[in-house]
């Protein structure tokens, strides 16, 4: 029995081997394909090829039966099992709403598992994807970032401080992703992403772009609503997502519309501002800095 000694390196979080090629090449082993490990007592690590053919595949589906907030831990234990294994997308699906207090127990282990984040959620439906860093399509970052601040704003309107800091400190995240994305390629003219369709024009534009963003959501982070302002605000958080939607869909024509508002806007504020006391009229200056951002971003797209 032939034995074979490799050094172990770091990629990312994880310590990593390579797999002799000679035995990959005998097993048909791709980049993709399975493959099955088991810990023996005396802590020998067992490596088997084809782990589809050996017996049960982990699927990537956790569903949540109608008792199953009861349970939180064992949804939780499943989670890491499947994000452990490799499973790349993870899809929790409830027939009923799942509870706020099973949502917050989910989003506190995703965050604290590596390269992994929750890309999609709905009332009955949790889509988590482990991925490194590098695989993630630059404007699929940029649309996340997006949705983040689109989420702030309804926090801050219902009042959800636990929602809000959740949705800031994800944003922060695929914030310093796509800057690593950004500047690596301006540096090296290498994409370390899957997009390779922008010039160094466009990524100087997403950089801009996303900069504005961030300074949005560090504004809502801190930001407190009061009755006199409200209506408003919700002109302000309609504003975004009117250029949200243009960036989507690229759609040019509501893109120079959003970018032309800003005057309609900064004329309400005006008239508004005379009957207000002095935090309230700090309230409106904070949101004149939004409309400003929101702007520029419309010019950018």
């Amino acid at each position: 029995m032939e034995r074979i000694y490799r050094k172990l390196q770091k990629i990312g979080g994880s310590l990593v081997i390579s797999l002799p090629k000679k035995w990959t090449e005998n097993y048909e082993l791709n980049a993709g394909s399975s493959i099955g490990m088991e810990v023996q007592n005396d802590g020998t690590l067992l490596i088997m090829p084809k782990m589809e053919q050996a017996g049960e595949v982990i699927k990537d589906e956790i569903v949540l039966e109608s008792k199953s907030d009861d349970f939180i831990n064992l949804v939780v234990w499943d989670l890491l099992k499947k994000s452990l294994s490799g499973e790349t997308n993870i899809t929790i699906i409830s027939e009923k709403e799942i509870s706020k207090n099973l949502r917050e127990t989910i989003r506190y282990f995703v965050e604290r598992l590596p390269n992994t984040e929750i890309t999609k959620e709905t009332n009955q439906k949790i889509i988590i994807q482990n991925f490194g860093y590098k695989k993630i399509p630059t404007k699929t970052l940029i649309r996340r970032l997006l949705s983040f601040v689109v989420n702030m704003f309804e926090d801050l309107r219902h009042q959800s401080k636990s929602d809000l800091d959740y949705n800031y400190n994800q944003l922060k995240k695929f914030y310093f992703i796509l800057v690593i994305h950004i500047r690596t390629y301006l540096r090296t003219g290498v994409y370390i992403s899957e997009d390779t369709d922008f010039t160094p024009l466009e990524a100087m534009d997403y950089r801009m772009f996303c900069e504005k963003i961030k300074e949005i959501s560090d504004i809502l982070k801190d930001f407190t609503l009061s009755k006199h302002v409200i209506d408003y605000y919700k002109k302000i958080e309609q504003y975004f997502s009117e250029v949200e939607k243009a960036f989507r869909y690229k759609d040019d024509k509501l893109a120079y519309m959003a970018w032309l508002k800003k005057g309609t806007l900064l004329q309400e504020s005006r008239n508004l501002m005379k009957n207000l006391d002095y935090e309230d009229k700090d309230r409106i200056k904070s949101m004149l800095n939004i409309i400003q951002h929101i702007k520029d971003m419309a010019a950018l797209i």
